[in-house]
């Protein structure tokens, strides 16, 4: 097969993925003025410092516990409806916090935050989504849809704070932007493609013998879409990939919890996820205030904060390729190896190129590590089994989140940032050797 042919065929599979990619870059439009500003505008309206992270620790508490309602509303009305609701949700977040900025009221902000960790949660099943509608390009698609956040990543700071004057109350304006990418978003997941307007019923027949099944998915019978055989993973087994679907069980018995979350590779990549994001979400959150304790200035935390949101976006751009030619646990160990090295810069020096480099290495080993960990999740499970995998991986790999965010505080001083990077170093070495051995088991 060519080059050109091979492009050809991957176009119709890739296409909900390119759909998704601007939801995620509109997500992430929204979500990065949380990032910029919620730890700003949280110390000016909390009682007291001790309140002031709670606001944004609100985002991952209030994802986590609202992932498994989602799950259920997309097992009934299908992935479109729910990211349109989800991001129904981040329109009324970004008003009701500008209206608790504008009326100092601190509980009325950490109910406007709490709404973005529902988005937030919603968004999470996007690379879900992309990898459900695109068959053998399932890296391909979850890495298409993250790297939609690229500009979001590089813009969305910038605008937070431009427009943060704008009103006559500080930062009324950067909520209110919340508001308007998220009322952006509904419009556009509203017109998502017709595949994801209900979970597609999948005949079991379809899953074996090498055939595939072309499933209608609209009422009106023009809109069917090819959904290719999961056991016949030619591509992933020439990856020694594990398709998850063990020889001799029937397609027509989803198999139990149990029996999914037994699955060396659905193990790892669960770790793999869950890695990224503490470590993504501790050094984000706590690397701007322990910059300044190093003594570096206001503008060069912004910067670190700017590289590490480029780092984590960057790659989306190649790693498809990079995961197509080295297979998935290997990307998933060179992020964290990555994260090594973020962990020894932060370990062994207070100088701006130590810090910088902590910064940016950590964005780019999260993307490495979660892409590759989301990959070996979507091997692990059948269609039909999605619903028995996808929202436990997303509240395990949100609670690490919380875990990061909650322990920022702690962190945030000279001393805590050089044991945060000394146990990023021992968590990627653990996290790196579990990989491994997977990798030798399934050889």
């Amino acid at each position: 097969m060519t080059l050109t042919t091979a492009r050809a065929d991957a176009a119709p599979h890739l296409r909900v993925a390119r759909r998704l990619a601007p939801a995620q870059a509109l997500y992430i439009f929204g979500s990065s003025v949380d990032l910029t500003l919620t730890g700003i505008v949280g110390a000016r309206l909390a009682p007291s410092t001790a309140l002031a992270t709670l606001p944004f620790s609100l985002i991952p508490i209030a994802s986590v516990a609202s992932t498994f309602l989602l799950s259920r509303l997309i097992g009934r009305f299908g992935y479109r409806s729910v990211f349109t609701a989800s991001a129904c949700a981040a329109v009324v977040a970004g008003l009701v916090s500008a209206l608790a900025v504008q009326l100092d009221v601190f509980w009325m902000f950490c109910v406007g935050t709490a709404l973005v960790g529902v988005y937030s949660a919603g968004a999470g099943y996007y690379r879900y989504a992309a990898a459900d509608a695109s068959g053998s390009q399932r890296a391909r698609a979850v890495t298409t849809v993250l790297a939609g956040g690229l500009i979001a990543a590089v813009l969305g700071p910038f605008l937070a704070t431009w427009v943060g004057g704008l009103l006559p109350v500080v930062y009324v304006a950067s909520y209110l932007l919340v508001a308007l990418f998220g009322g952006l978003a509904v419009a556009w997941n509203a017109a998502l493609p017709r595949e994801l307007g209900r979970q597609a019923a999948r005949n079991p027949e379809s899953e074996l013998g090498g055939r595939v099944q072309r499933v209608d998915v609209s009422r009106r019978g023009d809109a069917a879409f090819e959904l290719p055989e999961r056991a016949q993973r030619v591509e992933g087994s020439r990856r020694n990939v594990p398709a998850g679907i063990p020889a001799g069980i029937p397609a027509t018995s989803p198999r139990t919890r149990r029996t999914l979350w037994r699955q060396p590779v659905l193990i790892a990549g669960v770790a793999a996820t869950s890695f990224a994001a503490v470590s993504m979400t501790s050094m984000m959150t706590a690397g701007p205030i322990a910059g300044m304790a190093m003594g570096h200035s206001e503008a060069d935390a912004a910067f670190a904060v700017q590289l590490h949101m480029i780092g984590m976006f960057a790659p989306g751009f190649v790693i498809a390729r990079v995961i197509g030619r080295l297979g998935e646990r290997t990307v998933t160990i060179a992020g964290a190896m990555l994260i090594v090295l973020a962990g020894a810069a932060a370990a062994c020096s207070t100088a701006q190129w130590a810090f910088l480099t902590a910064m940016c290495a950590v964005g780019v080993g999260w993307n490495l590590a979660y892409s590759g960990g989301s990959a070996l999740i979507t091997d692990a499970y059948r269609p039909s089994e999605r619903g028995r995998v996808q929202p436990i991986a997303e509240v395990i790999t949100n609670g690490f989140q919380v875990v990061g965010s909650l322990s920022a505080g702690i962190l945030a001083t000279v001393p805590g940032w050089r044991m945060l990077g000394l146990t990023l170093i021992v968590l990627s070495v653990a996290v790196s050797i579990g990989i491994a051995a997977v990798r030798r088991a399934a050889a």
